[in-house]
């Protein structure tokens, strides 16, 4: 094939580039559903690719739920983790854990307020139900305020 103009360039680009798109696979959008599993558990959100991904709640048949961000499955971003005894963790989550900046509430009051990392209270304080400094946590370790 000859090329006899600018214009024949600019086509053939085109041509190259529409094939090059089109061999790309396209992203699966994120759709809503409503999903009731065997074991009564519920989860109500957005799913992508099969895995809950984007907000969402997940209600488990013991009580405890979970509402907030998801990422390929898991518990990541913000989110309010609920447990049935009336203990509540707002904050940031990775992969399925508590971590980063959080706030653990147990049902008698007490709070700890701080940085979380892999599931553990790593730098933070603890108030009592009264609002008064109970304790902290400096990487990880309990240093009582009493």
């Amino acid at each position: 094939m000859a090329i006899r103009s600018i214009q024949s360039i600019v086509f053939l680009s085109l041509c190259v580039g529409c094939v090059l798109l089109s061999a790309l696979k396209p992203i699966a959008a994120a759709e809503t559903i409503t999903q009731t599993f065997a074991n009564a558990d519920r989860y109500v959100g957005e799913i992508q690719n099969g895995q809950f991904h984007g907000q969402g709640a997940y209600f488990f048949s013991n009580g405890n739920e979970y509402e907030g961000a998801f990422h390929e499955g898991k518990y990541h971003g913000q989110g309010v983790f609920k447990f049935a005894s009336g203990e509540r963790y707002e904050g940031e989550f990775r992969g399925g854990k508590f971590h980063g900046h959080g706030v653990y509430t147990w049902a008698g009051g007490l709070r700890f307020e701080g940085a979380w990392q892999n599931n553990r209270k790593w730098t933070g304080t603890v108030y009592s139900q009264w609002g008064t400094v109970a304790g902290t946590y400096t990487e990880g370790k309990w240093e009582s305020a009493l």
